[in-house]
């Protein structure tokens, strides 16, 4: 049986519920969150191939892509939920990985700027999460509200209201 720390997992949660009350949009299915991040990797590789979208316009793909993102992590995170409220690692690392792997993928082809930044290194932390043992914890011993924030901040900047 796998042994849970309610605390870390009720202060993660905790935070992705905050999270979620400030958003000014639905939640959106989980499914549609992959078709969002092609549709901007795929508009970040026409940045990088034909030069034509501005960083601009780019950063605002990308944030779009991570509002998507987000939402299907804190999705992922509820539901994942058990009764007393923990979370099994093996779906967090999963729906953690999901996350950084929809991230990364966008930013593939993202010029470098203060949103592409602020993604990499909010995907980079939960991509380490994923890795660890227990990754609700992980989760919640990081810097999360900050990078968050960062990127909420940079999406502002871009025009774009993203709920992380």
């Amino acid at each position: 049986m796998t042994r849970f720390r309610f605390l870390p997992t009720a202060l993660f949660c905790a935070c992705l519920s905050v999270l979620t009350a400030c958003s000014s949009s639905p939640a959106s299915p989980t499914a549609a969150s992959s078709a969002t991040a092609s549709s901007a990797a795929g508009d970040a590789a026409g940045a990088a191939a034909g030069g034509a979208v501005t960083t601009a316009v780019a950063d605002k793909a990308l944030c779009k892509t991570l509002n998507t993102a987000a939402t299907a992590l804190r999705t992922g995170i509820t539901e994942a939920q058990q009764e007393g409220g923990g979370v099994k690692a093996a779906d967090a690392k999963r729906t953690f990985t999901k996350f950084h792997t929809t991230v990364s993928e966008a930013l593939a082809f993202a010029e470098t700027s203060d949103v592409s930044t602020a993604a990499k290194a909010i995907a980079d932390e939960l991509g380490k999460a994923a890795k660890a043992t227990d990754p609700i914890s992980s989760a919640a011993d990081s810097n999360f509200d900050k990078l968050g924030t960062d990127l909420t901040e940079a999406c502002k900047t871009a025009g774009v209201t993203v709920m992380f």
